[in-house]
């Protein structure tokens, strides 16, 4: 696919330590010329893809299989009697929040209250103690910043009560115990994490925003979580998403707020209330995490804390208290582990869990909103979300909706050997003829401390059933084995990633699995998808990069509102205007390695407008210098969604990129 030559106007730059020439740099613009050239792209790419014979079967199909959308924002939530969730409307077509299966706020009619079309999403569902209220969050469009509303249970009288917030990455609200109002995460103008307080009852006591230097929140955290005593005394703010601290807790009878952790703390430290006394907590001291109780009053005192769970082959990642009864969930192997405990840490028992289990609402919301009773989401690469209720009594395990099974479906794990000698997990799905001498689509991620668990074959179905394979890959920098696999895939170790992923193609190869192989990226699998492009155009026919960072030099730059998500890439990429990690990050920027007269494989990059994160106008960029550069002929497609950010959560939406994408993989791979 020939297109027209993008112009080449070259501006010279220095990062870092680091100089360059950017012949691209007038794609940054908002202007004219830049929104007809993006404009072009994105019509070209449409029409490549849905021409093909392929995409109407697709989209069939993908409509007629599970999402995994609704069971990734959580349970149902059992408070007061009642149980709340976020699920769809009536008719399907758009989220809707639930109250006992009654349809509370349907997205659709604030769509249309609003008037100008955007889809709504809905976020997170917090109901109040006493269970009379829930506050919910929600944006337009795709929008990275939107509100919390309030909404009646009985009434369905719906107001705003808070100001403009952060959407998403676990930054959720919670009430206080009797109801009056709820703190959330917020920022000072001039960057500050900071908690607020949004009163919801005419009698409700006032609380001023808690703002907090960098020493004690760190600011490469996107943002605070509180946790509230169960008196209310207390609020804890707990920073997320990727590493989770509790950083900073406040006593409401005084007003006066102090750090929690140790002031030399660097490891994880998150978990529960036992009482207002103590707070128990995993720590990572040790890299798959132990369980301490720590005392409020002396909590920047390790000497204080007393071990209740010891370190062990499990990798601890979030704790729950019901009915008086600790809640451990962990990984082992990869799978979902869940453990019951007195609150001294003696085990009582283990969930029995079908193998092979994962749950993100679990492992990745690793702070979660008090509830009745112990209810989650998991599933297998062959059994959808599946949701569970586990009796802390007994350790019985309830099926209370059970997912589609998938027949017909192989599953295998293999090791590969990456270049510095460590082994690198990888599992095959494949249909019933096997799973040799096909065309492969693998995924991974390997980022910011994210494990990258079982997942169901789901939107994927399709490609398996045209004859292909479906590789999920753990590369180093997720969480899949704790902290020690996380630090030697971020900073300076962040190549090992991308070395892990060059050894399972390399291993899919030579084992006669794949007879050629796509990858599929996103967000922080976007850069890895970058990087396979540039580092490896060898060994990728065709490589999807969704919502991906493509620029780490210049991640963010004049992206409005972007400074907490720079921050947050600091963190697992380093620091651009640092002279040492801008020459690492120069060595696999993918925009920045695009080689002139190199056969690249074909590319799709799928961004949304209103993405801060992983803004749309890195990919205009990425998009010009293959095309100038490639000699393959093989198509460079730019798919911007304009009702979209950092992905989308409106199931037409959600639908639809994903047929196109596999539309696109289908093509490509001669299906």
């Amino acid at each position: 696919m020939r297109s027209i030559e993008t112009p080449r106007r070259p501006v010279s730059k220095t990062i870092g330590a680091v100089t360059f020439t950017d012949p691209y740099d007038w794609l940054n613009a908002d202007t004219e010329e830049v929104r007809r050239w993006q404009d072009s792209q994105v019509d070209q790419a449409v029409t490549a893809i849905r021409s093909s014979p392929h995409f109407g079967p697709i989209l069939e199909a993908v409509r007629d299989l599970p999402s995994g959308v609704d069971g990734a924002l959580g349970a149902p939530l059992a408070i007061a009697g009642k149980e709340f969730r976020i699920g769809r409307n009536e008719e399907g077509t758009a989220q809707a929040l639930l109250v006992d299966d009654r349809v509370l706020i349907d997205a659709a009619e604030l769509t249309a209250r609003r008037g100008d079309g955007r889809p709504t999403t809905l976020l997170y569902a917090i109901p109040s103690p006493d269970g009379r209220r829930v506050a919910f969050s929600h944006a337009a469009g795709g929008e990275p910043f939107g509100h919390y509303g309030v909404v009646e249970v009985e009434t369905g009288h719906l107001w705003n009560i808070a100001e403009l917030t952060m959407q998403g990455n676990m930054l959720r609200a919670e009430w206080l115990p009797d109801g009056t109002g709820f703190f959330l995460h917020g920022r000072a103008p001039d960057g500050r994490h900071a908690l607020r307080f949004a009163a919801v009852t005419d009698d409700a006591v006032r609380h001023p925003d808690a703002v907090f230097e960098s020493g004690d929140v760190s600011p490469t955290a996107l943002g605070l979580t509180p946790q509230v005593s169960p008196s209310g005394r207390f609020v804890l703010g707990v920073t997320v998403p990727h590493e989770y601290v509790a950083s900073v807790i406040g006593d409401l009878t005084t007003g006066q707020w102090r750090r929690f952790a140790p002031g030399d703390f660097t490891e994880e430290l998150h978990g529960v209330w036992l009482d207002d006394d103590t707070y128990l907590a995993i720590v990572t001291d040790t890299p798959r995490g132990r369980v301490v109780a720590i005392p409020v009053a002396t909590s920047t005192d390790r000497q204080t804390w007393t071990e209740i769970i010891a370190a062990g082959d499990r990798v601890l990642r979030s704790l729950d208290i019901v009915d008086g009864r600790l809640i451990v969930t962990a990984l082992k192997d990869v799978s979902l582990d869940i453990s019951v405990h007195e609150p001294d840490g003696t085990l009582i028992g283990t969930a029995p869990l079908p193998p092979a289990s994962a749950s993100y609402g679990l492992v990745l919301d690793r702070v979660r909103p008090r509830a009745d009773r112990f209810t989650f989401y998991a599933n297998t690469f062959t059994t959808s979300d599946t949701l569970y209720q586990l009796d802390v009594a007994d350790l019985s395990l309830e099926v209370r909706q059970a997912g589609r099974e998938l027949d017909g479906i192989t599953v295998e794990q293999f090791f590969a050997t990456s270049k510095d000698g460590a082994r690198i997990p990888y599992f095959v799905l494949a249909g019933p003829d096997g799973n040799r001498g096909k065309p492969a689509l693998v995924n991974a991620y390997g980022g910011f401390n994210i494990p990258w668990l079982p997942v169901f074959l789901g939107d994927n179905t399709p490609f398996v059933r045209a004859g292909g394979i479906y590789v999920r890959a753990n590369l180093r920098g997720g969480g899949e084995y704790g902290r020690d696999w996380y630090e030697a895939g971020r900073r300076e170790h962040k190549q090992n990633a991308f070395d892990d992923l060059r050894a399972v193609g390399e291993d899919l190869i030579a084992r006669g699995i794949a007879s050629t192989l796509a990858f599929h990226g996103a967000s922080n699998g976007g850069l890895v998808a970058g990087v396979a492009v540039t580092q490896q155009p060898d060994l990728w026919r065709a490589v999807v990069a969704q919502v991906p960072v493509l620029d780490v030099l210049e991640p963010l730059s004049g992206v409005e509102g972007a400074e907490a998500i720079r921050a947050v890439y600091a963190k697992d990429y380093g620091n651009p205007d640092d002279p040492a990690d801008a020459r690492v990050l120069a060595a696999y920027s993918p925009y920045h390695n695009v080689r002139p007269d190199v056969a690249y494989p074909a590319v799709l990059q799928v961004l949304g407008e209103h993405d801060i994160g992983c803004p749309p106008v890195r990919g205009r960029k990425f998009t010009a210098a293959l095309r100038h550069a490639s000699t393959s002929g093989h198509p460079v497609l730019l798919r911007i969604w304009k009702d979209a950010g950092h992905g989308s959560l409106d199931p037409v939406i959600a639908t639809e990129t994903r047929a196109e994408v596999l539309t696109f993989l289908l093509d490509q791979l001669g299906f």
